[in-house]
């Protein structure tokens, strides 16, 4: 699928885009997703605006037709810098459901289709880059490593009550770099959004437009391609703010989104083996299960909720 058959299928109402002077062969094309992001959005432009890179990038805004002022605030940022922001106004009815619930994917797959870059870096709109140069850093490895086609760094997390949490990896007390699988990627996702880099062109843009991780959906696919690395360096702040999709979920929506998109994984029998991903979803039914015997009682109010669809999973 190109932009124009993407267009053709998921947009009803024209997308307003404002192109603006952008160079036409940026190395790197950030995406940034933004949708009632009026307390945050400003502070992630200028953590990428900072980048200092020795390559031309390119950024691609996606502003999903907020209404607290996210959208002004994009408006004033595109029209200060024409040669770094292409800006992308959409429409809620273009909007992409999951599950019966709203979702960001047309934004993320509109933003997608522009890239232009060889490489592409991800920043919601909620979250910020804080090292200046976080793309020269991992575009430098990416480079010097064709093996990898992932390239993330550690981050910080900012919690609810604001306060910056650093969490420690113990793998990098004597690496600078830590390598991932596929297969471990499928155990569990060791990339921050905000923090990765990959390549462009290495999986079909529009696979996984109907899933509830898209992003996970992204890695496992890129991965079928080379490894996966995450650097010493924390680069990024991912907001855990409580608004966003990963922090609003319960346990019950939380394992409903997990067994939906390993069951559409299991109709996709060329992104990954049926069996690994059927026995990726007992490990995680199983978790739940240990939950409960300890009368966690989220976890067992959980497992009643999707009993069904624990059992068609199982069958499947």
């Amino acid at each position: 699928m190109n932009l124009e058959e993407f267009k053709l299928k998921y947009q009803k109402q024209p997308v307003i885009e404002y192109s603006n002077s952008v160079t036409e062969t940026p190395l790197v094309s950030v995406c940034v997703q933004t949708y009632q992001h009026v307390k945050y959005i400003e502070r992630c432009l200028k953590g990428i605006l900072m980048q200092k890179t020795s390559f031309p990038f390119e950024i691609l805004l996606g502003e999903d037709a907020s209404t607290d002022g996210t959208r002004k605030i994009c408006l004033e940022y595109a029209k200060k810098y024409p040669d770094k922001i292409k800006l992308f106004l959409h429409h809620r009815e273009n909007n992409i459901k999951i599950n019966g619930k709203p979702s960001g994917r047309f934004n993320f797959g509109f933003n997608l289709f522009n890239s232009k870059g060889k490489y592409i870096a991800l920043c919601e709109g909620d979250d910020y880059w804080t090292d200046p140069l976080k793309l020269q850093k991992q575009v430098g490895f990416l480079e010097s490593n064709n093996n990898i086609v992932i390239c993330g760094t550690q981050t910080k997390k900012l919690n609810k009550e604001n306060v910056l949490e650093e969490i420690f990896n113990t793998s990098f007390i004597e690496k600078n770099e830590v390598f991932y699988s596929r297969k471990d990627v499928l155990k569990k996702n060791p990339f921050d959004t905000c923090s990765v880099v990959f390549k462009n062109g290495q999986f079909p843009k529009e696979l996984f437009l109907n899933y509830n991780a898209p992003d996970w959906i992204l890695y496992l696919f890129l991965l079928k391609k080379g490894m996966g690395c995450i650097l010493k360096d924390i680069t990024a702040v991912y907001n855990y703010h409580g608004n966003g999709i990963a922090s609003t979920l319960t346990h019950i929506t939380y394992l409903q989104y997990r067994l939906h998109d390993r069951m559409l994984l299991m109709k996709n029998s060329k992104l990954i083996d049926k069996n690994i991903i059927k026995k990726a979803g007992i490990i995680l039914i199983w978790n739940y299960i240990k939950q409960a015997i300890r009368w966690r009682k989220e976890f067992i109010i959980a497992l009643y909720s999707n009993r069904k669809l624990i059992i068609k999973f199982i069958l499947n």
